[in-house]
């Protein structure tokens, strides 16, 4: 039997893998597959022998035979040992066995899942369209009419139940009675947790009544699915999450990791079998490119959609480099092989240096035009040939080819995984941006900006992912190297601009903002042809500036900051980064303060213009801070979100963060170190009140706020567009009445608060 249509779903068993297929008809296929997932082992005579005889020790049973792979630097052939696991639910089991008598270095593709490995060796991906032979239920072969790079695709009709928590202001963990609100073919219910077992008769009936593909939910990894699963198993009911009766659900735990300097959270997995179960709250990449970037994600790193929606870009990027690796017969590392080569204290001191910063002056900018490099990392690794395994190959020791100021030299003869791996994204991108511009309805054009977002994260991470210490393909010096590239570009785009007669004002790693008197839009883009032409890496006029500020930092005030600024357009558009108004930890109500400002100053056409509109914006902080002090601002606009960095009671001080997640703890709610806490501040000094905030979740409406906490807020905001023009936040802070410190809040805001919160479900 043919079965025409796409891979939908694939999960490890015990006897190889189930695979689901819809057809071009909409039916769903249930099909196992005879898969043996297997790693590789270069071993001795006598260490091949010893492995024979603990064979029989093993979790897993398993298959040896020799195989002829390449290795990665020197692409020399050699022979292995391929070690196959006959079940793969004992894969890990079995590797961690063997890795107890043998070093890490004898292990090659031991720590891939093996549903990855799947993919990897049979070439499928998910959403793969193509015709499927079958004998019985078993999957015997396929021909795939389609290719994980393609950038036009069709994928089948998918049914999608939304289950979101009814009570939207907090995360289920926050409710004590919990409400859940299912969605599906246009029919809405709310179902009360009040009796379970009629909880669970509820959602099994929308389940196999609808039987959806999708179960798109908010707070399904951290809370609802593991609840539904606990009463199920409590009341012995057969709740119908998975499509398959048979298998289990795939879950992990919750965990909280050090990255980058500070603590994270990242909440357990609930995966099912035969649907997607799919978390907004819990993927990136659904935030940033919704379903369609997801899918399109999911086919080019092999990743199944449900763990591509959970794991990190970084992950896909890694998996497309395996891939390769498998699709090339190259060994894959079970560890990073190659440490960082010695190097002197001046070569230490030219490589390690990141990209290349000119600082603004601080204050207002007028007629300045802003260039942007078109993703020049991943542009310079394809152009140079970049690459863990180019690098000073052993192949060209007489390349003519070198980095820049380190003089590594650069592969001439082989093209490195990673420029191969970046050169179809980068292609994809570019056409899915071109079929934006072309799209001939609105829908179609948010389709493929959705689509080259998704994309363009890969391309973010690309390059630092070189230089990630877990990167067991990856190599210190091709991200020096990387660097070494674009600091000779920006350099040169700044030698060809001065040389043209423009002024540099700015520039970061790659972007420039430049300026000339009496310079037009064309001169800007005839500029950068001709960057981009001796560059390398193409260059476009981003926009011109009526005014741009680079605001002072807010550590020394003589400091001006390097990723911070706002402008106007000549077309009128704002532009802002890393201001308040940008930021996650900003509170509503000074978010909307700034950007009442900014629409007062965005009248100005000139710097001079903006100077007289001062008075008007410091009229917006007035009104802002006279609410405040009437009592009259909503606490839900007034809500501080942090992050903790500690579990509730390792705190050894009274900070704010300390006294809140130790007031949720006591109230029954579990935190760890890396979740956000939400609060509101009561008495930032602790004399009136040592509890200092309140959480969100605890909060009375009588608590009151600090009125002169969030008026300082407003004053730091408002110094941040003003500075330049002398008003400080001390002077801004002179400029208003005196506020209270404590302030109920008032009626109106007290009624809008109760009718938004829903008291009777929040813990007190």
């Amino acid at each position: 039997m043919t079965v025409t249509g796409w891979l939908f779903d694939a999960y490890a068993t015990e006897h190889g893998a189930t695979v689901w297929l819809i057809d071009v008809d909409g039916r769903r296929h249930r099909l196992r597959y005879p898969f043996r997932p297997a790693f590789y082992m270069n071993l001795t005579k006598d260490e091949e022998r010893f492995l024979h005889s603990v064979r029989g020790r093993l979790p897993g049973e398993v298959a040896l035979r020799r195989v002829s792979k390449r290795q990665l630097y020197s692409r020399a052939a050699v022979e292995v040992l391929e070690v196959s696991v006959q079940n793969p639910l004992l894969f890990q089991r079995t590797v961690h066995a063997l890795s107890k008598h043998f070093n890490f270095y004898k292990f090659y593709g031991a720590d891939i899942k093996a549903m990855q490995l799947f993919y990897y060796t049979t070439r499928l991906f998910p959403l793969a369209y193509g015709e499927y032979e079958t004998e019985g239920e078993t999957l015997t072969r396929w021909t795939l009419l389609d290719e994980p790079g393609s950038d036009r695709y069709d994928v089948p009709d998918l049914t999608v139940m939304t289950m979101t928590p009814s009570m939207k202001l907090f995360a289920p963990k926050y409710q004590r009675s919990l409400e859940i609100e299912i969605a599906v073919d246009g029919v809405t219910r709310v179902l009360q947790q009040s009796d379970p077992l009629e909880l669970l008769q509820q959602v099994d009936h929308y389940l196999r009544r609808y039987d959806p593909d999708i179960l798109l939910t908010e707070y399904g990894d951290a809370s609802l699915l593991p609840l539904l699963a606990s009463l199920a198993q409590q009341h012995r009911f057969p709740l119908a999450l998975n499509r398959d009766p048979e298998a289990p659900y795939i879950t992990t735990k919750p965990v909280s990791y050090f990255s980058y300097g500070s603590i994270k959270h990242r909440d357990g997995v609930f995966e099912l079998a035969g649907r997607w179960h799919l978390d907004k709250e819990n993927s990136f990449i659904m935030g940033e490119a919704d379903l369609e970037g997801l899918y399109d994600l999911s086919r080019l790193s092999q990743i199944g959609v449900q763990h591509q929606a959970r794991t990190s870009i970084g992950s896909a990027l890694s998996s497309m480099q395996i891939a390769w690796a498998y699709r090339n017969d190259v060994l894959v590392p079970y560890k990073r092989p190659v440490k960082e080569a010695f190097k002197s204290f001046a070569t230490l001191l030219k490589a390690d240096r990141g990209g290349l910063h000119f600082m603004p002056p601080k204050g207002y900018h007028e007629e300045v035009a802003e260039l942007d490099f078109a993703s020049m990392y991943p542009s310079l690794m394809r152009n140079h040939n970049i690459s863990s395994e180019t690098i000073d190959c052993v192949c060209c020791p007489d390349a003519k080819h070198r980095v820049p100021e380190l003089g590594y030299r650069l592969c001439e003869k082989h093209t490195g995984f990673i420029p191969a791996t970046l050169e179809p994204i980068l292609r994809k991108r570019a056409k899915y941006k071109q079929m934006k511009k072309n799209a001939p309805t609105e829908e179609l054009r948010r389709k493929y900006d959705r689509m080259q977002t998704g994309l363009k994260w890969i391309l973010v991470t690309c390059f630092g992912y070189l230089g990630f210490k877990k990167s067991r393909m990856g190599r210190i010096e091709a991200h020096e190297s990387v660097n070494a590239f674009a600091r000779e570009g920006l350099l040169r785009a700044k030698e060809i601009a001065e040389a043209e007669g423009f002024t540099l004002v700015h520039a970061i790693v790659d972007c420039v903002w430049l300026k000339k008197e009496g310079a037009v839009r064309a001169d800007y883009e005839r500029l950068a042809e001709r960057i981009g032409a001796e560059v390398g890496v193409r260059i476009s006029l981003e926009g011109i500036y009526r005014w741009i500020l680079f605001p002072a930092s807010k550590m020394d005030d003589d400091i001006p900051t390097a990723t911070r600024y706002v402008g106007v357009y000549d077309t009128g558009e704002m532009k802002v980064r890393g201001l308040e108004v940008r930021r996650r930890d900003t509170t509503k109500y000074v978010k909307r303060m700034q950007n009442e400002m900014l629409a007062v100053l965005a009248r100005g056409r000139s710097i001079a213009e903006v100077r007289a509109l001062v008075p008007d914006a410091l009229g917006v902080v007035r009104s802002f801070a006279e609410e405040l002090r009437r009592g009259s601002v909503s606490p839900f606009d007034l809500v501080v979100r942090r992050h903790i960095s500690k579990d509730p009671y390792e705190y050894a001080n009274r900070s704010v963060n300390a006294v809140v997640s130790q007031a949720l703890a006591e109230a029954g709610v579990q935190l760890s170190a890396g979740e956000s806490v939400e609060y509101i501040i009561t008495d930032a000094s602790g004399k009136r009140d040592p509890q200092k905030a309140k959480p969100l979740a605890l909060y009375a409406l009588d608590d009151g706020y600090d009125a002169a906490k969030y008026t300082e807020m407003l004053c730091d905001a408002a110094e941040t567009l003003l500075g330049p023009f002398g008003w400080t936040k001390e002077r801004i802070r002179e400029m208003l009445d005196p506020v209270t410190v404590k302030r109920p809040a008032g009626r109106a805001a007290a009624r809008r608060a109760a009718k938004e919160r829903q008291l009777s479900l929040v813990l007190r």
